[in-house]
């Protein structure tokens, strides 16, 4: 009897170990959070795949100076024959050895190098603008996350708001203060910020996993961007954004392709020159020994690189005429750009200061007036509407004053910041 007593016991507490760990939530503390910051990113930035293709590119362009400043090789020609004399019968082996020295290279030289280390500097300027592109495109990134978390944070405030409405109705409904379609009323408006809240929760899982690609993690369902929404930046001045935009990496790496292509025409106009080339040989024939200095040239006859200095000098007329046309898009940028986040700045300064607040309050005192029985669920409804959409432009105007300056600091070259 004590033995089956024992058995019971212990199936008793086996079950109850085990509906234990069932109703025990499952610890998640072994996935935490990952916060991160907008400096995190920018440490993390320099290894970005297209950072990483323009630093190729620059090693790329330094190796292309090396070879343009090389010393061309000197070739040997040799030759071997069996000679015999035509009045004897005298043979032997005969032998020529010959080291040709070329010269020409000498005049293109200088100007080949001034090309090469332009290319350089273009390649320099345009890693730089891809590392500034590549950071406003993080940052865009980076600030529709924390719009995407505010968001979720508003409306989950705004959900237990209307869930403690929705007992105040039901407990009114009960007393038999009002009738019981108003609970059906707001029964229907909880749902509604609940479906929203859901698709907000559904966006930001979506913003945080592309931040997690750009990031380097496989675990964006617990990424976590730390940014102050409302600290909004202070825009810079139209004169400022317009100095600045003339100091663009684009523009640098414009004036280094003049530099290169100025360079190259005077390469094709040197090119004009004959070819030279000093010959050192030794001959040893049937009846004699040869030693002696050559010296060979092209001979200009037909040729004189006409073609080929008129294609660079349009080329350079070219790029010259791009260049202005990128110094003039660049100032039309940042122009554009200053104004945008300088009315965004505004706008989010308005909500923030006059609009989102006087939503806050007539939610409130609406809201109190129908726990007195002064008000109609319609207006308390209608102002906790009116609160929610003020709340939803709030939090946009604030993302997109962000975003707006973040264009303006990748012209100024303050994205780092």
């Amino acid at each position: 009897m004590n033995d089956i007593n024992l058995v019971t016991t212990c199936i008793s507490w086996s079950v109850a170990i085990i509906l234990f760990l069932i109703a025990v939530p499952p610890d998640t503390s072994a996935n935490p959070e990952i916060e991160i910051t907008w400096q995190d990113i920018v440490k993390l930035v320099d290894d970005h795949p297209q950072i990483g293709a323009g630093r190729h590119e620059i090693a790329a362009a330094h190796a292309a100076a090396d070879a343009a400043g090389a010393v061309p090789n000197p070739s040997v020609e040799a030759t071997a024959a069996y000679g015999r004399a035509i009045y004897n019968s005298a043979s032997r082996v005969e032998w020529g050895v010959a080291l040709s020295i070329p010269l020409g290279w000498i005049a293109q030289r200088s100007s080949r190098v001034d090309a090469a280390h332009a290319r350089v500097d273009v390649a320099d300027a345009q890693t730089e603008a891809l590392r500034r592109g590549v950071l406003k495109q993080l940052r865009v990134l980076f600030w529709t996350l924390i719009y995407s978390q505010e968001r979720v944070a508003a409306l989950g405030e705004l959900n237990d708001q209307m869930a403690t409405l929705s007992t105040t109705v039901r407990r009114r409904v009960e007393e038999g203060e009002v009738r019981p379609v108003e609970a059906t009323r707001v029964e229907v408006e909880a749902e509604k910020i609940a479906g929203e809240l859901e698709t907000a929760r559904l966006a930001m899982i979506s913003n945080r996993a592309a931040l997690a690609i750009w990031f380097g993690s496989d675990n964006g369902e617990h990424l976590v961007a730390v940014a102050d929404l409302n600290q909004l930046p202070v825009p810079v001045t139209l004169e400022t954004a317009r100095k600045r935009a003339a100091k663009h990496p684009d523009l640098d790496a414009a004036r280094a392709r003049v530099n290169a292509l100025e360079a190259d025409v005077t390469v094709e106009r040197r090119a004009r020159a004959p070819s030279l080339a000093v010959e050192i040989f030794t001959d040893h024939e049937l009846d004699r020994r040869a030693y002696g200095v050559g010296l060979a040239f092209e001979l200009p006859l037909w040729n004189w690189n006409t073609g080929n200095i008129q294609r660079s000098q349009h080329m350079l007329a070219a790029q010259k005429n791009k260049l202005e046309f990128e110094r003039l898009e660049l100032e039309i940028r940042a122009v554009e750009a200053q104004s945008q986040c300088q009315a965004g700045v505004m706008l989010a300064t308005r909500y923030s200061e006059r609009i989102l607040p006087r939503a806050e309050f007539a939610a409130r005192v609406i809201e109190r007036t129908y726990q007195l029985g002064e008000a109609t669920l319609l207006e308390v409804i209608d102002a906790r509407r009116t609160l929610l959409e003020t709340r939803g432009q709030f939090l946009s105007t604030l993302a997109q004053a962000q975003i707006d300056c973040s264009r303006l600091r990748a012209i100024a070259g303050e994205e780092s910041q």
